[in-house]
């Protein structure tokens, strides 16, 4: 009887959360009072200067790269808000850069060593013997490549054709600068998300995103922090990414961790076996 009972729970919580958010604007991360255009010289070149702070260039010399990454979801709504069977999940991420192309290795739980990929859109699995599926699955569709953007942001954002100075405010006793990225306009779009960057006025390296999620729910926008950055090979990374939903009060829905990264670990044409 327990696992009917979690399940029923499981679905009325969702049609709660649903029926609350139904109808709902599109998530506007424009602040209250703020008319475009502020300053967008400013804000494109601090958008290059945060980039040469992250070393964006050194991605141009990279084929393919491994991530080994952690994700762990906290709490009621954390558990509903993604499609594995663990809390805290462990993978082995391998992509090629500046694509949506890329593989997914759980390291951990009830399913240790499934392998999943995305490519031209396209969601596939792997066998233990390599054998390739195409296979739809919507999990992997989301995660896999917003897995990817986030690692690869300060590189991918510079592609933002609409962008805009937010002005100045201290976060966690540092000076930071704003600015609003999306393409062909700051407002909110039904198919295209908006982002607000805070970069540290001194080391003009990322200090937080706000995104919303467009391709999953219209209403929701989350806050990603970027802590501890490390260096590999000239690569700049966060080693963690905590972050905030707007359907929480307080707190954090989960965390991202990069534990390792090495780049050209694999053959480019393994990340494309879709003939």
């Amino acid at each position: 009887m327990k696992k009917p009972l979690k399940y029923i729970i499981s679905i009325l919580s969702l049609i709660i959360l649903v029926a609350l958010f139904i109808g709902c604007k599109l998530t506007d991360l424009r602040p209250q009072g703020y008319e475009y255009p502020n300053n967008i010289e400013k804000a494109k070149y601090l958008l290059e200067e945060m980039g040469k702070a992250h070393q964006i260039e050194k991605w141009n010399d990279i084929e393919t790269y491994n991530v080994i990454f952690e994700d762990e979801f906290y709490g009621f709504l954390g558990e509903r808000t993604h499609g594995f069977k663990e809390q805290k999940m462990e993978f082995s991420l391998n992509y090629i850069p500046k694509t949506f192309d890329g593989q997914l290795k759980i390291l951990n739980g009830k399913e240790k060593s499934e392998i999943w990929g995305i490519q031209s859109g396209n969601t596939y699995r792997l066998d233990e013997k390599g054998n390739l599926k195409v296979e739809e699955n919507k999990n992997m569709k989301f995660y896999i490549p917003t897995y990817q953007y986030f690692i690869e942001f300060p590189s991918r954002i510079q592609e933002a054709t609409a962008i805009d100075y937010l002005g100045t405010k201290m976060i966690n006793g540092a000076k930071a600068e704003g600015i609003i990225a999306s393409w062909n306009t700051v407002e909110p779009q039904n198919d295209l998300d908006q982002y607000v960057i805070w970069i540290d006025a001194i080391s003009k390296r990322i200090i937080k995103i706000a995104y919303t999620v467009r391709d999953k729910y219209r209403f929701v926008s989350g806050v990603a922090h970027y802590q501890d950055y490390k260096e590999y090979n000239g690569i700049i990374l966060p080693s963690t990414m905590p972050v905030e939903s707007n359907l929480l009060k307080k707190g954090f829905l989960h965390k991202m961790s990069i534990v390792d990264f090495k780049i050209n670990q694999l053959d480019r044409e393994l990340l494309l076996p879709i003939k």
